[in-house]
């Protein structure tokens, strides 16, 4: 069993990237929209809410064609924030220019209701931080290989969430773009809820079940 804990960080406020469209079906400028369905896994999901479900669908696309997403997402990103080039956003580039069909990352309701159960508490509480990691995923290694976790604070569109975890600005081990880029990941559930201190918190539980896409498409 192996448990993956990394640093949390510190959310700015991002503008909404692209538009939402309706019942949950996105189009985005420089995407196919057959692509953008293969990644959307978690369209269908009755737990998950319709921003979860963005999250989820802009974290596949990044791996399933990183270039692509440096040239739409990434760019789109840089130039509303009008950002200044950093260490951070060039090895970002550099790392999504080596991602290509990843494993796409399924919802689960047991990482769900693991991520959800971490949100609300510390939301209520207004705390931060991995604390109960171990007694969290314990009871789901029984299924699950691996398992890692990634914490956003603040303001949110899903857009900035994803954005801002695979920038990691100020981590200095890149664990939360490890996580969403690592390839051994096929399986995800996460909560975003109000949060005390930083007005919303996001938990992202991945995880690694024994079973490939095929299984999921089939």
């Amino acid at each position: 069993m192996i448990y993956r804990l990394y640093t949390i960080s510190f959310i700015l406020l991002l503008l909404p990237l692209i538009n939402l469209h309706s019942q949950d079906i996105y189009k985005f400028n420089g995407w196919n929209d057959s692509i953008v369905m293969l990644a959307h896994t978690g369209m269908d999901s009755d737990f998950l809410s319709r921003d979860e479900k963005k999250v989820i669908l802009l974290q596949n696309l990044a791996r399933m064609d990183g270039p692509r997403f440096a040239e739409t997402f990434l760019k789109q990103y840089i130039i509303l924030k009008d950002l200044k080039s950093n260490k951070y956003i060039k090895s970002l580039h550099q790392d999504l220019q080596r991602v290509k069909d990843l494993p796409m990352l399924i919802p689960e309701k047991d990482l769900y209701n693991a991520a959800r159960g971490h949100a609300t508490k510390s939301g209520v509480k207004g705390t931060e931080g991995h604390k109960g990691f171990k007694a969290r995923y314990s009871p789901l290694m029984e299924n699950y290989i691996e398992i890692g976790e990634n914490i956003y604070y603040g303001d949110y569109t899903p857009e900035e969430i994803v954005l801002q975890l695979l920038i990691d600005k100020g981590i200095e081990d890149l664990g939360h773009r490890e996580n969403i880029l690592n390839p051994r990941f096929n399986a995800i559930g996460l909560s975003i809820k109000p949060h005390k201190n930083y007005k919303y918190n996001c938990v992202v539980s991945f995880g690694l079940l024994p079973r490939s896409y095929k299984d999921y498409i089939q």
